[in-house]
């Protein structure tokens, strides 16, 4: 889901309003910058939607904090800068619901604004299950999630909690309470830890319990981090971005790990790994050549070619949603399908005739190329069925290219 890129900005200093447009335009942000609580009122009368706003808490015509209060009714994120770290005020500001404040006293202070931001719009996609048999507290941890764009899902004890895995596919964060009727949450942490990898769900025990050994317990059981109750917003915060980035961090390893950067498309790792893990008894294998791809990089440079085979990727990509296209390597590509063979080759067919119709604009000169197309299909292994594609194919360069072979 997209989510508007812009961030009121609310400051009457004008040194301060350019340093933090300067940092919040860096970052690919849209700041919209105001310096008056009378200002602020007006661009909210127009109905804006922003990621969240960050608000100065002294201004000349708001001096108490009252802007605060205007962007909060209006039903929006707020991040307060203040020079005041005063308990007391930290305090009466988290009991507003704000997102969060920052200090103003440093540059370094103000280098959290940025991250905070980021995970902010991360958060739309990430949902979270809150498992407490009190609805209080459940109630509590639900507002402080969705007012970080946490979608969230909640049960009252373990088994409620199982039942809610089995329905909602996409859960990245588990808070669970430990003293629950039916299941406790070691228990609970013990069987989804069964099927879920740390780096893919994030547990994060909670418990008023003075029991020193329930914490070794919880991550022994294999929660990622643990809360005591009565717990601090702010450090429940920090915890759960801690989980979420390093969360982010393993996904962009995995697809920097298994994904072609030019084409975007599978590569030849994830292909061999995937066909390991999800073994099909029938299937088809076309291997896929761009013809003559070096007298493209010799007529219109390794940039040219690269254009190639940007769009050759996003056009497998969208002729085989349903298969599993691949990058092998150079300009060679595979396509994996466990469907009807039949219906595979006639689509084969027409995605090398398109390809044959395509032209390619490419500084201000015109790129036309073609595929030729090797395909095996039946019960063989993957090494067999590899081989007998690739054998295909060369029969079809032999034959004059731009030909499909099976």
């Amino acid at each position: 889901m997209m989510m508007s890129r812009k961030v009121l900005v609310v400051d009457d200093s004008p040194t301060f309003q350019s340093y933090v447009s300067s940092l919040l335009e860096d970052a690919g942000f849209e700041p919209v910058v105001f310096g008056s609580l009378a200002e602020t009122k007006a661009y909210l009368e127009t109905k804006p939607s922003f990621v969240s706003a960050v608000l100065d808490f002294c201004l000349p015509d708001a001096p108490k904090g009252e802007v605060i209060d205007l962007v909060l009714e209006a039903g929006h994120r707020v991040i307060v800068l203040t020079g005041n770290g005063d308990k007391e005020l930290r305090e009466e500001l988290l009991g507003k619901g704000i997102v969060d404040y920052i200090l103003k006293d440093s540059a370094v202070s103000l280098a959290f604004l940025v991250p905070l931001l980021n995970r902010l719009v991360q958060n739309i996609d990430k949902t979270a299950l809150v498992v407490d048999d009190s609805p209080a507290i459940t109630q509590f941890l639900k507002d402080l999630l969705e007012r970080q764009y946490i979608t969230v899902h909640t049960a009252s004890n373990g088994i409620e909690a199982l039942e809610v895995m089995d329905n909602v596919w996409n859960v990245n964060l588990v808070i669970t309470d430990n003293d629950m009727p039916l299941m406790n949450g070691v228990e609970l942490t013990q069987h989804l830890r069964m099927n879920n990898d740390r780096d893919e769900l994030a547990i994060i025990g909670l418990s008023a319990s003075d029991n020193p050994d329930l914490i070794p317990q919880f991550l022994k059981a294999g929660a990622n981090d643990f809360l005591n109750k009565p717990f601090n917003q702010e450090e429940l915060y920090c915890r759960i971005h801690s989980q979420l980035n390093m969360q982010d961090a393993s996904e962009q390893l995995y697809f920097l790990a298994n994904r072609d950067h030019l084409t975007g498309l599978w590569n030849r790792r994830y292909f061999f790994n995937f066909t390991d893990e999800n073994p099909a008894p029938h299937k088809s294998i076309a291997m896929i050549d761009i013809d003559n791809f070096k007298n493209i990089n010799d007529t219109y440079g390794h940039d040219g070619g690269d254009h190639v085979l940007k769009y050759l990727g996003r056009t497998l990509n969208m002729a085989f949603s349903s298969a599993l296209p691949a990058r092998f390597g150079g300009e060679e590509f595979v396509v994996l399908c466990t469907e009807n063979s039949d219906v595979f080759q006639a689509e084969l067919e027409a995605f090398r005739q398109e390809i044959e119709r395509t032209v390619i604009e490419y500084n201000d000169q015109i790129i036309k190329y073609t595929v030729s197309i090797g395909l095996a299909s039946g019960n063989q292994s993957l090494g067999l069925l590899l081989k007998e594609a690739d054998d295909k194919l060369y029969e079809a360069k032999a034959q004059g290219r731009n030909l499909l072979r099976s």
